[in-house]
């Protein structure tokens, strides 16, 4: 049973990003500069000997994966994973419109002035916020918080114990923000990140059944080498 570190990273900026709507299931193709920034990043990873590789199975995580993979020098013959449960949360009605749409309701629901109030004193913020969007959903198809748990914690353990049973090694999961974020806080994080960036990786150990963080949101692989 080997040490695994799981590179979690956010997918590179897609239209849907740019315009400020909401992404969650719904799909857009990366930018231009989504891309640029993606191999940039290809390129700080270039040397990193990744195992396996994952994606969720949504088109911006499969691309950027794909980026990173043709760009690195030791692992050209790894197969990408595309794995459903590490999609990003489903927001139901509220899929392709504003953001700015979607968190005026939020806050209404959680009646505070605004986000920023809501995230210093709301209990526990990502969950009710996760589970305000579905509770506002007329068409009962958004995914509550503990739905989303089940799905991605279910993914990222079967990744951690697969790769740990195949001798460990570092492992590539290309993701998105929002799940990302949730998935980071049930392994022990405390902080809240708001801005989870396009590209960021973070990076997870695994060993023995047990997960311990070893960064957050890291920005630096951006600059290439």
């Amino acid at each position: 049973m080997g040490e695994v570190i799981l590179y979690l990273m956010r997918h590179g900026e897609t239209i849907i990003n740019k315009a400020g709507r909401v992404q969650g299931w719904c799909d857009g193709v990366l930018t231009k500069e989504g891309v640029e920034v993606a191999e940039k990043v290809a390129e700080g990873l270039s040397d990193v000997e990744f195992k396996a590789a994952y994606s969720s199975d949504l088109g911006r995580a499969i691309k950027t994966a794909k980026i990173i993979l043709s760009k690195n020098k030791k692992s050209k013959k790894l197969e990408l994973k595309e794995v459903p449960d590490l999609r990003e949360v489903y927001c139901g009605k509220y899929e392709g419109d504003l953001q700015t749409v979607m968190l005026k309701d939020i806050v209404t629901y959680l009646k505070v002035s605004s986000i920023e109030e809501a995230i210093k004193t709301v209990p526990d913020f990502g969950r009710a916020y996760i589970d305000s969007c579905a509770a506002m959903d007329e068409t009962n198809e958004a995914e509550d918080y503990d739905s989303l748990v089940a799905r991605t914690n279910k993914a990222i353990a079967e990744i951690g114990e697969e790769a740990s049973k195949n001798g460990g090694g570092n492992i590539l999961v290309v993701v998105h923000g929002g799940m990302l974020r949730v998935v980071l806080s049930n392994l022990g994080y405390k902080n809240h990140i708001y801005d989870m960036e396009n590209c960021s990786v973070s990076k997870v150990k695994y060993k023995d059944g047990k997960f311990e963080i070893l960064s957050v949101n890291d920005s630096s692989y951006k600059k290439g080498k």
